[in-house]
């Protein structure tokens, strides 16, 4: 039975694992992501985790990371932090240490993948995909299918300006900063007068399920700017579901808020300019930090070799 070398390039580590053509995860770990050692560091690295499954009937090499990726050629117009990978094309790179196919797709774009093939938005039409990080990591689905854009940068949620009237726009007034994860432990600190380096999400959702008023005002402030952002993307494409992703999506308070405000934004929307947009259902995400090497096999699968589902 052929089996597939999953990897999903992170800012921290570079997870890996062993997974048959169904998704099922055979065994899997991970190494720290290179920076000093640059390509040839994520290329050994790489090569090692390969020959460590060397008997393990490796059909293809499927990957997600950050950056702008022509997913259809494997060429990186950017890739976040690591750019050493800029303006190259990494499956010929690897073409001559890993001798399988190769295949590459953005780690947002991969997760909405995973979500279209055995998640949330299976069935689906039209949909996006937000995942709360340090950023905000985002995709498109259109028909059934990821809209990747006419220069693969449909998704780039994190560069929305939240504030049209700050012109030329700065970064602090990007959505990755007004809604990244760490702008919600900040906002908690400060309306419960504590010091942020010893506060996390996990303490600060413990506290908010407790009914702790500071950490439940952080989160409703919050989720009314994540609800403004769906919003603004809803009005441009009319989706059906929104499936929100990352580590803080499990907790059910967190989209219990979302939901809640974002019926208040769009029933004053209605009573205010009777908008015709629909508000779109919001659901958690199914997969969490295997979506990206789940999503990475679809698009290998599917999207390149055209095997029948």
């Amino acid at each position: 039975m052929a089996n597939y070398m999953a990897v999903d390039v992170g800012g921290t580590n570079v997870k890996y694992s062993l997974m048959t053509d169904q998704a099922e995860i055979l065994e899997k770990g991970e190494f720290p992501t290179p920076y000093d050692e640059g390509l040839q560091g994520l290329v050994d690295g790489l090569k090692k985790v390969y020959d460590s499954y060397a008997d393990r009937n490796i059909e293809a090499l499927v990957m997600s990371a950050p950056g702008k990726i022509d997913a259809t050629k494997g060429y990186f117009y950017t890739s976040g932090a690591l750019h050493y990978i800029d303006g190259i094309n990494l499956g010929d790179v690897l073409k001559d240490v890993i001798p399988v196919p190769f295949a590459v797709e953005n780690d947002a774009k991969a997760a909405a993948l995973a979500e279209i093939w055995k998640g949330s938005l299976q069935g689906i039409k039209d949909a996006f995909v937000m995942v709360l990080g340090t950023g905000i990591g985002g995709a498109v689905v259109i028909d059934g299918k990821l809209y990747r854009g006419h220069t693969f940068a449909a998704g780039e949620f994190s560069g929305i300006p939240m504030n049209l009237y700050a012109f030329p726009m700065e970064f602090g007034n990007a959505w990755a900063v007004t809604n990244g994860v760490g702008r919600l432990v900040d906002r908690y600190a400060r309306l419960s007068n504590q010091d942020p380096e010893k506060l996390n999400g996990r303490i600060l959702f413990d506290a908010a399920n407790h009914g702790d008023e500071y950490a439940l005002q952080a989160i409703d402030d919050y989720t009314k700017t994540i609800a403004s952002g769906i919003m603004g993307l809803q009005f441009t494409l009319d989706v059906q579901r929104v499936a929100v992703g990352g580590g803080i999506s499990k907790q059910p308070l967190l989209m219990d808020y979302i939901r809640k405000n974002l019926t208040l934004y769009y029933s004053a929307a209605q009573q205010a300019m009777a908008l015709p947009a629909t508000a779109p259902e919001v659901v958690p995400c199914t997969f969490g930090n295997d979506a990206n090497m789940i999503g990475a096999l679809y698009h290998y699968l599917y999207e390149l070799k055209g095997a029948a589902k």
